[in-house]
């Protein structure tokens, strides 16, 4: 397993990324786009001695559980790497299509394993899907492009793989593809603060992963490299398997989120000298009560994970549709009352670096310290974060990504529906009708 610096070292591989109209050099040296190098390099230092969990197929409720904290309390490059790693539990449907797909996804999954590599998923396309341009007996050319692909430029690797939604059949692309290939062309964004001192950005400057629009203009991708070429059948089997990995890092992450959310409030509202005003702790059930069902959701999906054809266990997919699709729901309003109890200074709050500023340090000390036991310093603290998460760039970038992430709010809806387990249900129905079984 290598070491922060050696992930650093790796990426310093003249791939093509850009960022706000320019050419960036070198991602480990560039101001916004090393926030996430620095992110990413961390999660490496602190599994330098021992295989990474998020390289390991959960065979057990124990080891998924294991897996969860780990890819919770890493940068989020691990979670859609695990996602990849998982694809190899289905190589035995691409094998279907051709018999050297499956051991070829096997071996890519284990050299990453061995080298310690991290990989983005490429699945959301853009108005051009990636599409096969060329065939040839060694590979084969695609083009076209990707959206939405977190952490693409500080990852070694872009797992390809089609989206489901065209028709075409040589948009059923699935392939390896190093970011540094000619021909790869990475459009950079990035939550990263854009102040100078940005100690008051406490989430944002040291947990912002940039993503990119991914085009490939000609890239030959070797044969060894490519794990679908237009078999349309199996397209879909691919991107539902990555994408369990998403679905339960976002549910999982917003359980966490909703517990810090009721409190923030709690803290806020007791510095403030509020807590015992009725409306203000009306605002802090209804969050308690959302925080707890966002909670409950997601252990009730690891409580009942299933098995899946490959032997992977997997949380349960109905449980996670339903939770994400409730505290999605509910999530702008809960950081509504947060915003509420808390007040202005959630956005007009000065910085740290006002604080240490000798001509204005002392005034905001003496101005917005509240009550005994309530430091000015501290106050500020709780109001950074609370703009950071949920009130400025990253708050809104945080926001959007987690509501999207595997489907949309009515795609969560229409899923939960569909894996609902109707039959015992519906036998509820005709017993409580007293109506004979059958």
């Amino acid at each position: 397993m290598i070491s922060g610096d050696a992930y650093r070292e790796s990426l310093r591989d003249r791939r093509a990324v850009w960022l706000d109209g320019e050419r960036v050099d070198d991602v480990t040296d560039h101001l916004l786009l090393r926030k996430s190098v620095d992110w990413v390099a961390g999660s490496y230092d602190a599994a330098v001695d021992e295989l990474n969990p998020m390289y390991r197929v959960p065979r057990s409720q124990d080891e998924l559980r294991a897996q969860m904290d780990v890819l919770q309390s890493s940068d989020r490059t691990a979670a859609t790497t695990a996602g990849c790693m998982a694809l190899a539990t289905v190589a035995d449907v691409l094998a279907v299509a051709d018999p050297e797909y499956g051991p070829r996804l096997e071996r890519f999954a284990a050299r990453c394993r061995e080298q310690d590599l991290r990989v983005a998923a490429a699945i959301d396309d853009t108005a051009r899907p990636v599409q096969v341009v060329e065939r040839r007996n060694d590979g084969m050319v695609i083009s076209g492009g990707k959206q939405h692909v977190v952490g693409a430029p500080v990852v070694h690797e872009l797992l390809v793989v089609p989206s489901g939604r065209s028709d075409e059949a040589d948009a059923a692309v699935a392939c390896a593809v190093p970011v540094n290939s000619d021909g790869v062309r990475l459009i950079a964004s990035t939550t990263a603060p854009r102040a100078e001192d940005d100690r008051h950005h406490p989430v944002s400057r040291s947990q912002s992963i940039s993503e990119a629009i991914v085009v490939f203009d000609h890239v030959f991708v070797p044969a060894e490299r490519v794990f679908l070429a237009g078999e349309s059948a199996q397209a879909g089997t691919l991107a539902e398997t990555l994408s369990i990995w998403e679905r339960a890092r976002a549910v999982a992450d917003q359980a966490d989120r909703a517990e810090l959310i009721i409190g923030l409030a709690q803290t806020i509202s007791e510095m403030n000298g509020i807590l015992d005003v009725t409306h203000v702790r009306d605002k802090l059930a209804a969050i308690a009560v959302w925080a707890k069902m966002c909670r409950a959701g997601w252990e009730a999906a690891l409580a009942n994970a299933r098995v899946t054809r490959g032997g992977m266990v997997a949380p349960d997919d109905s449980y996670l549709y339903a939770t994400k699709s409730y505290g999605g729901q509910l999530y702008s309003e809960m950081t509504h009352r947060l915003h509420d109890v808390a007040g202005g200074l959630v956005i007009t709050c000065p910085t740290i670096a006002d604080l240490e500023n000798p001509e204005t340090g002392d005034y905001l000390r003496k101005y917005i310290r509240t009550m005994e036991g309530v430091s000015g310093e501290d106050r500020m603290r709780i109001f950074h974060i609370i703009r950071d998460l949920t009130a400025d760039t990253y708050g809104g970038w945080d926001k959007v990504t987690n509501q999207v992430v595997g489907g949309g709010m009515h795609f969560q809806q229409m899923a939960t529906l569909d894996t609902f387990d109707m039959g015992p249900a519906r036998k509820r129905a005709y017993a409580a009708a007293g109506i004979p079984a059958g």
